[in-house]
């Protein structure tokens, strides 16, 4: 795993729901899909090899900030599927915006705790 590129794609997904919510993304996103955190790469991760790291401190709170930033990511989705484009921003400024967060720093610590 690259913890840096877990990083990137995580602070990317500001960008491709900024998109879906404006209108202007190819990507059709469904929030019962948004919504799961083992889909991406660093949840196949989470869930495969990563499992090895399971006795590491940070690896439960990587889990757990991981799981609610799909969560956050999927509100927000759902705020667009119903057509409340304001409230899918406010989500994006506030909750996502926590998650992303938290989620990037959890990384950030279990990667120290790898090395």
């Amino acid at each position: 795993m690259n913890f840096d590129d877990a990083i990137a794609a995580h602070i990317k997904w500001k960008v491709r729901l900024t998109q879906f919510i404006d209108g202007t993304s190819a990507e059709q996103l469904k929030s019962d899909t948004v919504c799961k955190d083992n889909l991406c790469d660093l949840g196949k991760w989470i869930y495969g090899e990563g499992a090895a790291f399971n006795s590491k401190p940070h690896y439960k709170d990587l889990v757990s900030k991981h799981a609610n930033f799909h969560r956050c990511a999927a509100d927000v989705v759902k705020k667009v599927e119903g057509n409340d484009k304001t409230g899918a921003k406010s989500l994006l400024t506030g909750q996502f915006a926590v998650a992303s967060k938290e989620t990037v720093t959890a990384i950030m610590e279990l990667k120290k705790e790898a090395k």
